[in-house]
């Protein structure tokens, strides 16, 4: 019975010992191995496609003003009126201005009836040839003072341009308005002659060229497409918007358009300019238009880091500026989980 306690107790010394023997390390530098799939990259001279909104109105769209500040008198119309050539729209408080007419009819008549005087005094030498020449001159500057001040009278009031509409109103009756300020915005009527208007940032703005090709949609005309050409860029930023301003035709064809349609505007740019295309999946890491992508080595076994600059996104695909052609492949997927050093194993 001893023998046997013994012989336990001698087994357990030894799964002792044995348990506490020093383990061999793990060698934790081994790199892990990631099972990636990867994608040739392809270059291309690559034409953007500018996506952006717009106003649609017509070409023919004017501010109507008065010649001369005032107080509005009258509007004789509203916001949507048709209108005729020659009807009469708004006018000012012709007060001030009938007065001023009528002071420079009166300093004209004056100045009129002195050169007559002055003509047969001098013909009788009771006067000289330079009192003569004087009241020549008092007689043109009344003349054309007078014209001025007639002039202003007629431009006191607003008389419509030609046949059309009148978009907007942008003052009321009894305001006080400076000269040239506008106070109606007209659209001419039978004019096919439209334009959509829209503001772009800088960086859209260099890849534009007059002449580009475009297409318009609306949400009025679901699924049916107006060619447009850019005719107009404009050389300074709007202060207001931070973007330039650009202006494309678009053919009307037998379509109704109405001032003000919202328009969504693809534009291509006739800029080429050579890029990289890669799957999105490619991009590893992005802040802002920055990030970075993993190309194989040759080895096939590993890859390297890269950062590049994003281009453009179009449709399912990313143009970055950097060339990598030579690099041969980018890996696509499980590139989130990839870092510098990293084994991979290419899954075909």
């Amino acid at each position: 019975m001893k023998t046997k306690h013994f012989l336990w107790i001698a087994v357990s010394v030894v799964l002792i010992a044995t348990s506490c023997a020093k383990k061999p390390a793990i060698n934790e530098n081994i790199p892990e191995v990631v099972c990636v799939e990867a994608q040739h990259v392809v270059e291309t001279d690559a034409a953007r496609t500018i996506q952006c909104a717009g106003l649609l109105s017509s070409k023919r769209i004017s501010k109507l003003s008065f010649k001369t500040g005032g107080i509005i008198n009258r509007l004789y119309v509203e916001e949507g009126s048709r209108v005729s050539k020659g009807q009469l729209l708004a006018t000012l408080d012709m007060t001030e201005i009938a007065a001023q007419v009528q002071q420079a009819k009166v300093a004209f008549e004056k100045a009129d009836r002195d050169l007559k005087r002055a003509k047969n005094l001098y013909a009788d030498s009771v006067v000289t040839l330079e009192q003569l020449q004087n009241a020549t001159s008092v007689f043109d500057a009344a003349l054309e003072t007078k014209n001025i001040a007639e002039f202003n009278q007629r431009y006191s009031r607003i008389m419509a341009p030609a046949n059309g509409k009148i978009i907007s109103i942008l003052a009321e009756e009894n305001e006080l308005t400076g000269p040239g300020m506008p106070v109606l915005v007209f659209g001419e009527q039978g004019s096919n002659e439209w334009v959509v208007k829209t503001g772009i940032s800088d960086k859209d703005m260099v890849s534009i060229r007059k002449g580009d090709k475009a297409t318009v949609t609306f949400d009025a005309y679901q699924g049916k497409e107006f060619s447009a050409q850019v005719t107009q860029l404009a050389e300074v930023v709007d202060l207001l918007s931070g973007t330039f301003e650009i202006e494309l035709s678009v053919k009307q064809g037998d379509t109704s358009f109405i001032n003000g349609m919202v328009a969504s505007i693809k534009i291509n740019s006739s800029n080429t300019q050579r890029v990289s295309l890669i799957p999105p999946d490619a991009i590893a890491e992005a802040n802002g238009n920055k990030g970075f992508v993993y190309v194989v080595n040759a080895d096939n076994t590993s890859a390297k880091k890269i950062p590049v600059t994003v281009a453009y996104i179009q449709d399912n695909e990313i143009a970055v500026y950097e060339l990598l052609s030579k690099a041969g492949q980018v890996i696509t997927k499980g590139a989130a989980f990839m870092e510098e050093g990293t084994r991979i194993n290419i899954v075909r």
